[in-house]
């Protein structure tokens, strides 16, 4: 049977502010999207098959969700054991692909073709080359111990051949023939979690590890330097333990780094840093996910298990609002060209 939906309307107070949020009871995980800058959200979950509603997500976890950067209507959400789910409608709609493969732990879509994207499951990387109908498997294990996956994955925005991988093991890797055949990079002192290539700059890798702080190549990754000295750590406690890192498209090097201490912003690729003052004490509340306006600098929003929160003054002030969902948005995309239009995915967490 199909789990079929409605919304229904509250209305709260917070603030001396109505607010509206729509909200599907028990069955409140998947996707939201809001088009008003996070005031109301509607439960995104519907699976078309030949024209018809065959399935239902709204229960279904993620484990990541990516817009792809050349269709602002193409989104992804990896899940735990259903694969993927995807639209190319903004969510109207949505189909699966990769069902039963395993939990999917990152997906990386080609800056250069929206049709090429890869896939982590496991110590595994799969590749698509036509907007997911097929798919290949392209990793040999990148080490003979199975507990050893791939967290992250990059695809440069020069070379739409060139590959990175990060994994569990501390390891780097890179597929310089479209994931046919792998060599190290390097190895880092912790888990890497995060790999991110900057697309205004030939050769810049970003690699965060999961409490050993953010490193920087500019070459490559022939050399590497630590973007976060060694005095911020003693002033900001936690700071080097990763929450979230994201570019900040109003900046060439800008960057977001959410951390166990709070939100850190840098508008020089990390040779400086700004301590944004939250609302919430440091160190006490997980930041889940952020964003930011490609066009407004100033309009800043992160969340927390249960709350959205929207700075318009680059976070001097915050406006705070309720999630529709009781499970914590893990992640978050903002539409670069309908800023007012965001989305969540939400996951469970103990």
């Amino acid at each position: 049977s199909i789990a079929l939906w409605c919304c229904f309307n509250w209305t709260l107070i917070l603030s001396g502010c109505f607010i509206k949020i729509n909200t599907t009871g028990s069955s409140d995980a998947g996707v939201f999207k809001s088009t008003t800058r996070g005031e109301e959200w509607q439960q995104s979950t519907i699976v078309y098959g030949l024209d018809e509603i065959i399935d239902n997500f709204n229960t279904v976890d993620a484990t990541v969700m990516v817009m792809d950067n050349l269709d602002n209507k193409a989104i992804y959400y990896g899940t735990t054991d259903r694969g993927i789910y995807y639209t190319y409608n903004g969510g109207a709609g949505w189909q699966q692909t990769l069902s039963g493969r395993g939990k999917i732990n990152d997906i990386a879509i080609s800056p250069k073709e929206s049709c090429i994207i890869y896939v982590a499951i496991g110590n595994r990387v799969y590749k698509t080359s036509d907007c997911s109908r097929n798919w290949e498997y392209k990793l040999i294990e990148a080490s003979p111990n199975t507990s050893n996956i791939i967290n992250t994955l990059a695809v440069d925005p020069y070379n739409s051949s060139v590959v990175y991988s990060g994994t569990s093991g501390k390891g780097l890797y890179r597929s310089d023939d479209s994931g046919y055949s792998w060599h190290v990079v390097k190895y880092f002192d912790g888990p890497i979690v995060k790999v991110m290539l900057n697309p205004n700059f030939e050769n810049m890798i970003y690699v965060a590890t999961s409490r050993n702080g953010i490193f920087k190549s500019i070459d490559g990754g022939e050399n590497w330097q630590e973007v976060i000295g060694k005095e911020l750590p003693k002033q900001y406690t936690g700071m080097l333990e990763y929450h979230k890192l994201i570019f900040d498209n109003n900046y060439d090097d800008g960057l977001f780094f959410a951390n166990k201490y709070g939100l850190f912003r840098s508008f020089d690729g990390g040779e400086n840093w700004n301590n944004i003052e939250l609302l919430i004490k440091p160190g006490v509340r997980a930041i889940y996910s952020i964003a930011v306006n490609p066009t407004n600098e100033d309009e800043i929003y992160y969340t927390v298990s249960d709350t959205f929160y929207r700075s318009e003054d680059g976070g001097e002030n915050w406006v705070t609002r309720n999630l529709p969902t009781s499970r914590a948005p893990k992640f978050m995309l903002l539409d670069p060209l309908n800023p007012d239009t965001l989305y969540i995915g939400t996951k469970r967490v103990k």
